[in-house]
């Protein structure tokens, strides 16, 4: 018999877009109703709205996420895309909290649809009754088609009495444990959904308890609202009469992943701290001292040492009474918020995505919750935020993963901007900073665009790495910086000129007058040339006596497409497709790889494209793939030997490489190759999968050179593939068995050595015996000095950064070919890098132009 159904609600659309059926998401968990009955809405504007009245019951610290309970009961979850949580906030902005009522229509949460179509699975947003079981039915669904916000999705209705009523606690003990959470994001939406599902199969009941909350297992938004995160410890309690049987699946299931990719946790603390400790030697004043680093930033530029060092405010512990701590803490943070609003007005790229990200975090309740509990017991302000700041810091910093160690580095700079608003204001000492290069263990990135701003002309660090949030903000805004360099450079006293060479990762300390004058006339003659040279950029690369090389430019990102074209690139020799792979917990799908390669394919508007498969391993993990602890990361499981392993990834990819479009035919080039083996292995799959497809024709497939066993065995290899390229960083580092990270071997890692050389002419003399081209595509194919040798050994395409394109065309009109062969012949046989640069430049000495 039908039961009277009482208190419909209507959902409305919270979003535009197109709706279609939740069967279609592509993530299990909603599309097999785990987490209730509802519709998809595919959005096409960045406003995530009220899709009825009601109280908000969650909004994760993620931010990907609105769960709220209409008038009767109904618990609707609005879920913004798949695999949004593993942002961690980038892109989102809340404008509700917890316990706040609202009306249908009012603004939820912001999002920038540009960095979710960037980074998430799918833009598809899950609108659906996470309580459904407790009697809600749905009706009047609308059909399938585009929507406009506050356009009727489907009723819910309530039963007068509940289909399936939940059990009562069955007789039987009680058990109690506790469980390590290891999620990599926590227990959110998904796991939630699994868990929850997994606890009704039971008799007994079972809760989640974290910081005194407890939420019912078998309610996703009840555990929701607990916010669970990673490496958080959660009791576990259940009763009933398998209660036994409850807490052990409950448990394993937590411990096993729920299906999430886990993350485990290692011991806070570093030997770098330690070695932070020690008393670096004072550095000569004499002329002949250099500092080696790591280029984070490229460039060349002389001024003033000004050495920088964070004035900490002196912190007391306790307050002057709860309500001044409050207030000042209230407006401390607000006055920061402003700071960096005003700031992200002005910002684009990577650094408003930076400021973004300090808004999220600084907006975050737990921190302000924290915070403010502390002021209650009487601490301070300052003494307060720190604390807070300093709990998840640890917490982040012992886990094993780069990204969210650069996330506490991120919360340590909001707890030095607060904690100065709070002491009346910090000064960095930016007034004098104008033309200086300045000197410092650290730079959080607020105090790095503070200083940019000022006229800072170069960035010297002892710390940080070559992709912290400094280095990519030195890197966008063309100032040229040094990082991990050698801790002598601290002793420098202020004022003491030197020159930043950050293409050749040093720094020369109180060089003499003679050396400082030829180098200031050095870097105005390269500022006139390049002026000159960009004007030519679209004029091919053709010597003197007639001999065309190709000059195209490395991609890491669709971005750079239409910026390369600009520049004069006659293509793209090598697209990094890392940029789709990283900062998620899940790789992209094939249609979210098809479309960004297209878009890459359609702004070079019919010029070849050289697609890299993926290259993570060694330095470049992702947290989808679990790497074995290894002990030399760069020799281990890393490029087509992890591609190879993982079929899943390697098809997936070569799938959404054949779907693009272009006049040229796409080029797929392998990363890291020893073997022929591993050349035949991948052909077979790409032939297998172009016969799926009904491809009329097979696409060219190359290898990049970049051990020296390929370079040795390229005879041997040409006949398998169609071109050669040649990585010469990773080469480099191989051949000399030196790791190219290393600041104090940074200065020896030298591509012009005469052993790299000979193993780059190996390679180009394989490729012309069988008629395959031959390029590079390392760093090697961006520096004026190479480009003549390259092209006299062989090297018929070059594959530089989009600003060193114009440079290099220039260059190569500068030369003959036959001056080209003549000088690569010799330097194969010279005894160190250095003579091989000073022959050149005798040979060419108009080409220090361009240094």
């Amino acid at each position: 018999m039908a039961s009277a159904e009482t208190g419909g609600v209507m959902i409305l659309a919270p979003v535009s877009g197109w709706f279609g059926p939740l069967a279609e998401a592509p993530d299990p968990v909603f599309a097999e109703g785990m987490m209730g009955a509802g519709g998809l809405v595919d959005p096409i504007a960045g406003e995530l709205r009220a899709p009825c009245d009601g109280v908000i019951l969650t909004v994760p610290g993620s931010l990907h996420a609105v769960t709220l309970r209409g008038g009767n009961g109904a618990e609707i979850l609005l879920h913004v895309g798949i695999e949004t949580v593993a942002l961690q906030g980038r892109g989102f902005t809340a404008h509700v909290s917890e316990g706040d009522k609202v009306s249908a229509g009012d603004l939820l949460l912001s999002f920038d649809l540009d960095i979710l179509a960037d980074h998430a699975t799918s833009l598809q947003t899950p609108v659906v009754v996470a309580n459904q079981d407790e009697g809600y039915s749905l009706s009047q669904m609308a059909a399938p088609g585009p929507v406009n916000v506050g356009d009727p999705l489907f009723t819910v209705m309530r039963s007068a009495a509940p289909r399936q009523a939940q059990p009562a606690a069955a007789a039987g003990s009680s058990v109690n444990d506790d469980v390590l959470v290891l999620l990599a994001n926590g227990i959110h939406a998904r796991p939630a959904a699994r868990l929850a599902d997994l606890a009704k199969q039971f008799e007994a009941r079972g809760w989640l308890v974290r910081a005194g909350k407890r939420g019912n297992v078998r309610s996703p938004v009840a555990l929701m609202t607990l916010g669970i995160g990673h490496g958080d410890m959660v009791g576990i309690e259940t009763t009933g009469a398998d209660a036994g049987a409850l807490m052990s699946a409950l448990k394993q299931a937590i411990e096993a992943g729920l299906g999430e990719i886990t993350v485990p946790l290692r011991s806070a603390g570093s030997d770098m701290d330690e070695a932070r400790g020690t008393r670096p030697d004072a550095i000569a004043l004499d002329g002949t001292s250099m500092i080696a680093g790591v280029s984070a930033a490229p460039g060349l530029v002389i001024g003033p040492v000004k050495g920088f060092e964070d004035q900490a405010a002196d912190i007391a512990e306790m307050g002057q009474g709860v309500g001044i701590e409050r207030a000042a803490l209230s407006e401390a943070t607000a006055q920061v918020s402003a700071t960096i609003g005003d700031r992200l007005e002005r910002a684009k790229g990577q650094e408003a995505e930076i400021l973004r990200a300090h808004l999220v975090l600084l907006d975050d309740e737990t921190l302000t919750e924290q915070a403010m509990a502390l002021v209650g017991e009487g601490k301070s302000a300052a003494f307060a935020w720190h604390s807070a700041i300093q709990r998840q810091v640890k917490a982040l910093k012992a886990l094993d993963d780069a990204l969210l160690v650069e996330r506490a580095d991120d919360l340590s700079d909001l707890e030095s901007q607060v904690i100065a608003a709070i002491a009346g204001g910090r000064s960095d000492g930016a007034a004098s900073c104008h033309g200086a290069i300045i000197v410092a263990e650290e730079l959080y990135p607020s105090q790095f665009l503070v200083l940019a701003e000022a006229g800072a002309a170069g960035i010297c660090l002892t710390g940080g790495g070559a992709t912290s949030h400094v280095a990519i903000l030195a890197a966008e805004k063309g100032i040229p910086a040094l990082v991990a360099a050698d801790r002598g450079a601290l002793t420098i006293p202020d004022g003491t000129p030197v020159i930043l060479s950050c293409d050749t990762g040093m720094m020369h300390v109180a060089p003499r007058p003679d050396i400082l004058a030829e180098t200031e006339q050095g870097i105005a003659r390269r500022q006139s040339n390049m002026a000159k040279a960009a004007v030519n950029a679209a004029e091919p690369a053709m010597t003197q006596d007639g001999h065309r090389i190709e000059v195209f430019a490395n991609l890491g990102g669709g971005q750079g497409a239409r910026d390369a074209v600009a520049n004069g690139a006659e293509g793209c020799g090598l697209l990094r497709t890392e940029f789709l792979y990283m900062s998620r917990a899940t790789p992209p799908g094939e249609d979210e790889q098809a479309a960004a390669y297209q878009a890459i394919a359609d702004d070079l508007d019919g010029r070849p494209l050289v697609i890299r498969t993926l290259d993570i391993g060694g330095d470049k993990p992702a947290s989808f793939v679990r790497f074995p602890k290894e002990d030399n990361p760069a020799l281990g499981l890393r490029g087509v030997r992890l591609t190879l392993r993982r079929r899943d990834l390697l098809e997936t990819q070569l799938r959404a490489i054949l779907r693009v479009k272009s006049a040229n035919p796409i080029q797929i080039m392998l990363p890291m190759v020893t073997s022929i083996d591993e050349v035949a292995a991948v052909r077979e799959v790409l032939r297998s999968l172009e016969a799926g497809a009904g491809a009329s024709r097979s696409l060219p497939l190359g290898i990049m050179v970049e051990t020296p066993a390929s370079a040795v065995t390229a005879r041997a290899l040409a006949p398998h593939v169609d071109f050669f390229s040649i990585g010469t960083n990773d080469l480099t580092q191989y051949a000399l068995a030196m790791d190219r990270g290393n600041p104090q071997l940074a200065a020896q890692v030298d591509s012009f050595h005469p052993a790299v050389l000979n193993l780059i002419a190996m390679t180009a003399e394989a490729g012309a015996a069988h008629g395959k081209w031959v390029g590079v595509c390392g760093s090697m194919a961006s520096h004026p000095l190479a480009a003549p040798v390259l092209a006299g050994m062989g090297v018929t395409e070059l594959s530089a950064t989009i600003r060193s394109v114009p440079v290099i065309k220039a260059v190569l009109r500068s030369v003959t070919m036959e001056d080209c062969r003549a000088l690569a012949g010799t330097a194969l046989e010279m005894e160190s890098a250095d003579a091989v640069r000073a022959h050149i430049l005798s040979v060419w000495p108009h080409l220090r132009d361009w240094m």
